[in-house]
This record gives C-alpha cells, sequence and structure tokens, in this order.
C-alpha cells in the first residue's frame, strides 16, 4: 500500500497517457511530480511508438531518410538534428548503410525484430531517466501498457525497479483500490491488445470481484466508456480514411461498451482513460468522474490531467498541457 497525503489531507495524481514513444514526452511526465505538487504518477497506456524510420548513410558522406512524407538528403549535423526530432516525435531513428537499408527494406521480419530492440533500447534509457528521479522526488510512479504496445514490455517495466507495472492488478494508492487494464475493445487497426466487447467486460469484472469497495475505487481503464465526450474521433471508411460531410469530419463513438456498463453499475470513484486522442476532457457517468487528458505527443506536447482526492471524494480535476 501507498500512502502520501499532503498536510491538508488531499491525495494530489497526476495522469497522463498515449505518449507514444515521444522521448521529451516521457522526460515531462517523470518531472511532472514536482512541477505540478503530485504525489503520485500514473501513466497511461501506449507507452511505446509506432514507426521505425531509417536513416542511410551514403557513400559520400551524406544520408537520405524520409519524413512527413518528404525525401531528405542531409548532411551529418542535420542527420542528428533529425534524430532528435524524431525521437521526441515518438518514432524511432536508426541510423545505418545504404546497403543495409536496401536488405532491411524486403525483409519484414527483419524490420520487426530491429523496431522492437529500439522499442527496448528507449524504455532502457527511459528507466534509467527516470530511476533517480522519481527518488529525489519522493514520488511513486505507476505505468500500464495499452492497446498498441507489445508483450515484451511488460517484463522490461515490472523489472524497472522505479516504475510499477499494473496490467491485470489491483493495488491500493492511500487506501484507494485501483485496477488497471490496457486492453481495448476491437480497432481497425487490429493492434496488439483488442478483444471483444464481452471478452474485455470479463477482463474487468475479474478485476472488479476482487476489490472490497467498488464505489471507492479507481477504474484505469485504457479504452473510454462508449458515448461519452471522451471518445470522440473522426469515423473511418472501408479503407481507413476521414469520412466527411459538408467539408467537416463525421464524429463518432470509439469507445467500450462493456466499459460503460461496467462504470454505470458499479460507480467507481474515479475513471481514467486515454486511447482517443482527440478525447481530451472531463465526463460524469452519474456520480463517477472520467478523465481523458487526450495526446499531442507528435508535437512534444505533454496532455495530462491533475486530480486531487479527499476524504474519499474527487475534489477537483484540472487538464494540463505543457
Amino acid at each position: 500500500m501507498f500512502r502520501k497525503r499532503d498536510s491538508s489531507g488531499e491525495l494530489a495524481i497526476f495522469f497522463a497517457t498515449d505518449l507514444h514513444g515521444s522521448n521529451v514526452c516521457f522526460k515531462k511526465f517523470v518531472n511532472a511530480g514536482k512541477f505540478y505538487g503530485a504525489s503520485v504518477l500514473i501513466l497511461g497506456g501506449d507507452v511505446t511508438g509506432k514507426m521505425l524510420v531509417p536513416i542511410a548513410r551514403q557513400k559520400d558522406g551524406s544520408f537520405l531518410a524520409s519524413s512527413a512524407g518528404k525525401d531528405l538528403r542531409l548532411e551529418g549535423e542535420e542527420a542528428a538534428a533529425l534524430e532528435q526530432q524524431v525521437s521526441d516525435m515518438g518514432f524511432y531513428p536508426k541510423v545505418m548503410s545504404e546497403e543495409e537499408f536496401q536488405a532491411l527494406r524486403d525483409d519484414p521480419e527483419g524490420q520487426e525484430t530491429l523496431f522492437h530492440e529500439l522499442i527496448r533500447e528507449r524504455l532502457e534509457e527511459w528507466i534509467e531517466y527516470a530511476r533517480p528521479r522519481l527518488a529525489e522526488q519522493g514520488v511513486k510512479c505507476f505505468a500500464a501498457p495499452g492497446n498498441d504496445d507489445a508483450f515484451f514490455i511488460d517484463e522490461l517495466l515490472a523489472d524497472s525497479g522505479a516504475i510499477e507495472l499494473l496490467e491485470g492488478r489491483v493495488v491500493e494508492v492511500d487506501g484507494i483500490e485501483m485496477l488497471t487494464t490496457g486492453w481495448s475493445n476491437e480497432t481497425p487497426w487490429k493492434t496488439e491488445r483488442e478483444t471483444s466487447e464481452s471478452e474485455l467486460r470479463a477482463m474487468i469484472m475479474e478485476m472488479i470481484d476482487r476489490l472490497e469497495r467498488p464505489e471507492n475505487a479507481i477504474f484505469n481503464i485504457h479504452v473510454p466508456p462508449h458515448a461519452t465526450a471522451l471518445d470522440q474521433c473522426p469515423k473511418l471508411d472501408e479503407n481507413l480514411r476521414p469520412v466527411s460531410s459538408g467539408g467537416n469530419p463525421v464524429m463518432t463513438s470509439a469507445g467500450s461498451t462493456a466499459v460503460r456498463e461496467l462504470i454505470e453499475a458499479h460507480q467507481p470513484l474515479l475513471g481514467l482513460h486515454g486511447h482517443i486522442h482527440e478525447g481530451r476532457g472531463i465526463a460524469r457517468i452519474d456520480r463517477t468522474v472520467c478523465v481523458n487528458p487526450g495526446s499531442n505527443y507528435s508535437e512534444g506536447v505533454l496532455n495530462g490531467s491533475l486530480i486531487r482526492l479527499r476524504q474519499g471524494e474527487v475534489r477537483d480535476v484540472h487538464l494540463t498541457q505543457g
């Protein structure tokens, strides 16, 4: 059990999610306890990035790369700057020879192996960055994977010694029970951790059954409840292109009906969600306060939420950005 309230008896939690590999956003997250006066940091799902960016070294000493749909020829300092930019956007740059690039281009298995190696390297770097800073701040840090995250990252987080892995667990934060899963309902992208609504409901119910007081708990569930301000995103056609009407995107609900039903049935104190980057906001389902801080990771901007709890109530929630 973790206990750390301030002198007024309030527990301050900083919650952020969907960093998708962004170096700059993770560093901001680690330092958020000190900046916002929070004693608990919770990192929601989708920790890792989505794409490998090769930077091919040419025989004349220049580099070829592709960024934002444009082919680039770069000199040494420019290539280093691109590496930094790509890393801050959440992607994984890799400098290699032109021969290595050509071989990799025709090797899907090699691409996946390298991609996972780079994910592992960055997570290990993040953990080394976080360990002394979290200790210095005296804050407790929790994290969970999301539907986009490969399963091997769970072991890295669990063994970090700095960040406590939450997936599938019920833990106590200052006497408040918290259940967690990064799994989502089905998406058009067929991601690592998604399942049917019925299976997702069963996974969450298994944890609810372990709660002593569901009405006083935190439901830390990556996918937001269906048909709320937190799950609105552009509707896609069969080719995964946004649908528009009158020049404006058509919006739809992509959250989970199972999550909504379970929140309605058990009325937890607080719901922590992410997954839908556009769904930044605060919503109530009867007495439950649900939060989705949204995500602007590709711009190096950390969206978050500062939540204050006192005497079994959510005193206030502030959406942050910086």
